[in-house]
């Protein structure tokens, strides 16, 4: 009976060990197992209502750790024109027009729940934003309208009359890049605080502690939470408000988890080390079967056909790597960047198969693989066929190149994801980012309007070919890996010892 008793003990430990939630939550949600719809709701509010409460001026401390971007300024999800310095001269401060102050905003306004406490200084709804975009959007609920009343600049934030079905009052509308984080930030207060939340006045709520949301409100958060996927963003400051505040977000954990909650899945049982990850309407995914949380069977790699490179989709920062080779692409249109056109590139088609493109380069109609160089919040991209760096060298559309990126902001840029797009931004413009043009084909530099570009990573720059001197390709240039031209391969036998970047592989000479 020891020796069984003993083997138990021990099993169950194994058992703790590798039974873990994601992104480090270890057995935190361990209580929701089981459990499915409002039930589910139920045992959610029981994990994640027992927090501390940072105090509403201890939000500002907070933030210097939960809301920093890459550049190290304030992120602000209402403005895409600022450039906070977090606990600098323009933290709480009077403003008159955007860009003057941040302050501290209730994406569910305090007013709706009378400013009671723990949900007025609550660090997941309570975020730093613009000062003056935060006041005009007041405490009118969320929703999509024309942006008739006010929109911020370059129209990244509006207010209008909703056009969002079941409701036509006055509503403010988030951008597209940020729709998802304040879906799920909603769902997270809707169950949070379900004890409360049935005294709360809002159009957006229902009286209730489930549903919780009106109808209309409900539907058009399911739709804004399913078109702007959890983004490394949103998972680094659940993690930032862990630490912090002691809870978590679970519909940031979980992607798709208001499914099982309100939505497609409500019949699925949860369970916190095996989720499925839901797509909406296409059901489940299960992790035993391959899909998006587990195995490589359902979406293996394309083969390269002779003379073509292999490159994937990058949807977070973590697939940033310098010396690597990259290709900026308009998904919809099956378009990369291509020759260089005076002040714009022009795009090359290519086909795009499992989230991957295989396809030759730096030919005449092919794409322009870029080397990714600088540091994070400043990156450069030296375009190999040009010889130069992307740059943006004005406050135009003009999407323009230089020679030299040493001591030269017009060539860096900041790249933030959202779901699976990149917004690849301009150091010196920062307003600006390089999107493609439908009317008027072509990559270039706009505040706002035309369509996102995606970023595909070379698969194969971080596998390593060791060689000693001689190298016997005699088509591409050498760069270090900071992305900078180094050497012809003319020169390659005089270069030191080190690892190279040659054709978009690493290259380790070893004398």
């Amino acid at each position: 009976m020891k020796h069984f008793m003993s083997f138990l003990m021990c099993s169950l430990a194994v058992l703790s060990v590798y039974a873990q939630g994601p992104n480090d939550s270890g057995t935190y949600y361990r209580n929701a197992d089981g459990q499915k719809g409002k039930n589910l709701k139920t045992a959610f509010a029981g994990i994640i209502s027992n927090h501390t409460n940072v105090g509403y001026d201890g939000l500002w401390e907070c933030y210097k750790t939960s809301d920093v971007r890459p550049d190290g300024k304030i992120w602000d999800m209402y403005s895409n024109t600022t450039n906070y310095v977090p606990g600098g001269s323009q933290q709480g401060k009077n403003y008159s027009k955007e860009g003057d102050s941040y302050n501290r905003e209730h994406s569910v306004p305090q007013s709706w729940f009378n400013e009671a406490s723990p949900m007025k200084s609550d660090l997941v709804h309570v975020v730093p934003t613009d000062g003056y975009v935060n006041n005009r959007r007041s405490n009118y609920p969320f929703g999509e309208n024309n942006g008739e009343k006010y929109m911020s600049n370059n129209g990244f934030s509006k207010l209008g009359a909703c056009t969002t079905p079941g409701y036509s009052g006055t509503v403010f509308e988030p951008n597209d890049e940020y729709k998802g984080d304040f879906a799920r930030i909603y769902f997270y207060m809707v169950t949070c605080y379900e004890s409360k939340i049935s005294s709360w006045n809002s159009d957006m709520f229902d009286g209730n502690s489930y549903p919780a949301l009106k109808t209309w409100a409900l539907n058009m958060l399911l739709r804004w939470a399913a078109n702007d996927p959890v983004s490394q963003k949103e998972i680094d400051r659940n993690n930032a408000v862990y630490a912090l505040q002691g809870n978590r977000n679970p519909f940031v954990d979980y992607p798709g988890l208001e499914q099982y909650v309100w939505g497609e899945n409500m019949d699925m049982a949860f369970s916190y080390d095996n989720y499925q990850t839901v797509t909406p309407g296409g059901g489940g995914t299960d992790p035993d079967e391959g899909g998006e949380t587990g195995g490589d069977d359902e979406n293996p790699d394309i083969t390269p056909a002779e003379g073509e490179q292999l490159y994937e989709l990058v949807a977070s920062a973590d697939g940033l790597t310098i010396g690597n080779g990259y290709l900026i692409v308009y998904v919809d249109g099956n378009l990369a960047l291509s020759s260089c056109e005076g002040k714009y590139y022009s795009g090359a088609s290519v086909t795009i198969t499992n989230n991957q493109i295989a396809t030759e380069v730096d030919k005449t109609g092919k794409p322009h693989q870029l080397i990714l160089g600088g540091k994070a919040g400043a990156y450069t991209f030296y375009d190999p066929v040009e010889k130069a760096y992307l740059s943006l060298n004005s406050s135009d559309n003009a999407l323009n190149t230089t020679e030299s990126a040493t001591d030269n902001v017009s060539a860096e840029w900041a790249i933030y994801f959202s779901g699976d797009y990149a917004q690849i931004t301009s150091d010196a413009y920062s307003n600006r980012s390089i999107q493609y043009n439908t009317g008027n084909p072509r990559f270039a530099c706009y505040k706002s309007g035309q369509k996102p570009v995606s970023l595909f990573g070379n698969k194969v720059a971080n596998s390593i070919e060791v060689v000693s001197t001689d190298y016997d390709n005699t088509t591409m240039d050498i760069y270090d890996l900071l992305g900078r031209k180094v050497a012809t391969f003319e020169e390659f036998n005089m270069l030191p010892r080190g690892i190279y970047i040659i054709s978009g592989r690493k290259v380790v000479k070893t004398r």
